[in-house]
């Protein structure tokens, strides 16, 4: 990973304001979700699954006018039981994966109808956009697991038609799905979603006081100049640090700790209307050189 995406996490907190304490950000994980779908063909269902899946839901708690979901698939990682099958639906002639790596889907508005939760949002497959309503519900209440991690679990269902998305078909990388047999292949695909959500308890852990505690004795900039010096002798070592180094700004509760650890101890202009962020700060922003990380 870029290790720029470092410096932009810890220094683009500077310009953001607290978030409400009733909204919560949290990861999709991937190895305990499960995207599915099935389409009929000769006469019954073929069933798979998309196991490169990455997101962020925007969680608030009784509320889902201020709720959100992204889901990025990896169109790649189709699997449906047939190496030989699968690797001709990641062709040319149905998902063309090397034009389109990516399946994506953001929410616009999410909103209750009745008992159940509707999803409205843009899902784009195959280099094609369509608006479509995902139903589905909250499986649980949110579990705060023993290891300092809050989990939220979402099922849902949505039926689509692949000829929407020009997902149409076709012989030319395997001869054998001849018109005969591409004429019985269903239109309609079912789509099966479960989705688990986790995010990190920043109050029950406590892996991340004694950078705290040195960020607010000496301010973040001699943080930036290390890591700089790190990235400049051995670029490599920042490889696998990029989630620390998000949760480390995430540590510094905004009101008491945020002000005084970005300052640096020293006077610095004033900055207002940060596009991060509302809240003003005293940070001398041309020190940082760097922008507000994507959330």
């Amino acid at each position: 990973m870029d290790s720029r995406f470092l410096f932009a996490a810890i220094a683009g907190v500077a310009f953001a304001s607290a978030p409400e304490p009733a909204v919560r950000e949290f990861r999709i994980d991937a190895g305990h979700s499960d995207i599915a779908f099935s389409i009929g063909f000769l006469g019954h269902p073929v069933r798979g699954r998309f196991d490169d899946i990455r997101g962020t839901i925007v969680y608030a708690a009784g509320k889902p006018a201020a709720s959100a979901i992204t889901v990025v698939i990896g169109a790649k990682s189709i699997a449906t039981g047939s190496a030989h099958r699968d690797e001709h639906l990641r062709s040319a002639d149905f998902f063309d994966v090397a034009r389109y790596p990516s399946i994506v889907f953001r929410s616009t508005t999410i909103e209750s109808r009745g008992a159940a939760l509707v999803a409205n949002g843009v899902l784009t497959m195959h280099g094609v956009s369509r608006v479509v309503s995902i139903p589905f519900r909250e499986s649980s209440p949110p579990i705060v697991d023993p290891h300092g991690s809050t989990i939220v679990l979402f099922s849902g269902q949505l039926r689509i038609a692949r000829k929407d998305f020009g997902i149409l078909g076709g012989s030319k990388y395997n001869d054998w799905f001849d018109e005969v047999r591409s004429a019985t292949m269903a239109d309609s695909v079912d789509i099966s979603l479960e989705v688990n959500g986790w995010d990190t308890d920043l109050d029950r852990i406590h892996k991340y006081d004694a950078s705290v505690q040195r960020i607010e004795r000496e301010g973040v900039t001699p943080l930036l100049e290390r890591l700089r010096a790190l990235r400049t002798r051995a670029p490599d070592s920042l490889a696998n640090a990029a989630y620390g180094y998000f949760l480390l700004p995430e540590s510094l509760p905004a009101e008491r700790r945020m002000g005084s650890a970005w300052t640096d101890r020293k006077p610095a202009a004033s900055a207002s209307g940060a596009k991060c962020g509302q809240r003003s700060t005293s940070v001398d922003r041309s020190s940082l050189r760097t922008g507000c990380p994507e959330r």
